[in-house]
């Protein structure tokens, strides 16, 4: 397979340029697109080498391209836009996977499928960020609770930092409904 992978930072431009050249993208049919809800969500525009150059001439911008060979995997960072050309006959895998580091560009990409068209393909939030985030909230005032627990037999008081996070639990929980 033949992957482009863009920068995070580059996301403005690229939608910039996808915006501004639209018309001239094709569906498999060669029928030209009839809308555009969004530049990149819509995943209906694959950039040819030529639309590649006149990216690099018109916005300074290139992908990282590389071919992806029998039995590798390919990472793409949160929030990097990419596309795919497959080579031969192959089967996807895919994983969705959310790293601390990563979280903010997960609630920006959550942020961005909710504000798309009720019956757009994208609509759905896969990553379901802030569910793990709550889960994750309450594992960690689970493993206070117990820390709190241990210590109060070993004499020492955590009280105090235990209500704080009980409270900030709470609130987070109310935030998440």
């Amino acid at each position: 397979a033949l992957w482009d992978i863009f920068r995070r930072e580059d996301v403005p431009k690229l939608q910039e340029y996808l915006k501004r050249h639209w018309k001239e993208f094709r569906h498999f049919d060669n029928e030209p697109l009839d809308y555009m809800d969004h530049p990149i969500h819509d995943q209906t525009m694959f950039l040819s080498m030529d639309h590649k150059k006149k990216l690099k001439e018109e916005f300074g911008i290139e992908p990282w391209t590389f071919e992806q060979h029998t039995g590798e995997a390919v990472f793409i960072p949160a929030g990097c836009p990419h596309q795919v050309r497959n080579l031969k006959s192959c089967i996807k895998v895919a994983l969705d996977f959310v790293s601390p580091e990563n979280v903010q560009h997960c609630l920006r990409l959550t942020e961005e499928f909710r504000l798309l068209p009720k019956n757009h393909r994208a609509k759905e939030d896969k990553l379901e960020v802030k569910k793990m985030m709550l889960y994750a909230v309450s594992a960690a005032n689970k493993e206070l609770r117990s820390l709190v627990s241990k210590s109060k037999e070993s004499g020492v008081e955590f009280s105090n930092i235990h209500s704080q996070g009980s409270e900030d639990f709470e609130r987070i929980a109310d935030d998440g409904k």
